[in-house]
C-alpha cells in the first residue's frame, strides 16, 4: 500500500519483512536456508536479502542457489567455513516494496499495525497494536479496543491518513469488556 524510496531501501532497518533463516553450512561456505517465502525467486540468483545476525545487519547477494528437500543452498559470497559457521540462526528479511502486489483491496497483515483507530464520533482508539489471526476473521487490537476485522465493525480505511474508522458497538472496548 505504500512507496518506499530507494532512500528508505538504503536503511536496513526498513528490511523488515522476514523471509527465512539460515540453518547451517552446506560444503564450504554456501548457506543452507529455511525459506518461509514460496515467492518464485526470492532466493534465485541476483536476489538481495538483509541478513540479521549478532544484531548487525548487512545485504547479501545470492549469486547461485538450488533446492535441497525443504531447503535452499545458497552462494551468498561467503568465502570461509568459519563466516559460515557464525551465520547459523541469522534471519533473513526483504524490503516491504520487495513483495508481490496483491489484488486491489488486499493487504499484508503488517501494513495495518500502527494505523490509527477512531470511531465514526471520532473517539480515538489509538494504534493498532497486534493483529489476532482467528478461524472467522482477523482482530485489530489497540490499547483500548479489539476490533473484529468484519464489514459489521469496520466503516472504511483510508490507507492515505493511515486510519481506520469503526462503528462503537458494545463490547468494542476493552473497558466495556468488564463491565
Amino acid at each position: 500500500m505504500t512507496e518506499h524510496s530507494a532512500a528508505s531501501m538504503d536503511d536496513l532497518q526498513t528490511w523488515d519483512v522476514l523471509v527465512g533463516r539460515v540453518v547451517g553450512r552446506w560444503d564450504r561456505a554456501d548457506l543452507k536456508l529455511a525459506p518461509y517465502s514460496e515467492v518464485p525467486g526470492r532466493f534465485a540468483a541476483g536476489a538481495k536479502v538483509c541478513i540479521e545476525s549478532g544484531g548487525k545487519r548487512r545485504l547479501l547477494e545470492i549469486r547461485a542457489s538450488r533446492k535441497s528437500g525443504h531447503s535452499i543452498i545458497a552462494d551468498c559470497g561467503i568465502v570461509t567455513t568459519e563466516e559460515a559457521d557464525a551465520l547459523r540462526g541469522a534471519e533473513l528479511f526483504i524490503h516491504p516494496s520487495m513483495r508481490p502486489a496483491l489484488p486491489p483491496g488486499e493487504f499484508y497483515l503488517d501494513e495495518i499495525l500502527g494505523m490509527r483507530v477512531r470511531t465514526e464520533a471520532g473517539d480515538d482508539l489509538g494504534e493498532i497494536e497486534e493483529v489476532l489471526e482467528t478461524p472467522a476473521h482477523n482482530v485489530y487490537v489497540t490499547p483500548s479496543a479489539m476490533i473484529p476485522a468484519h464489514a459489521d465493525f469496520i466503516v472504511s480505511t483510508d490507507w492515505e491518513k493511515r486510519e481506520l474508522v469503526v462503528r462503537d458497538l458494545p463490547g468494542l472496548r476493552i473497558d466495556d469488556s468488564a463491565a
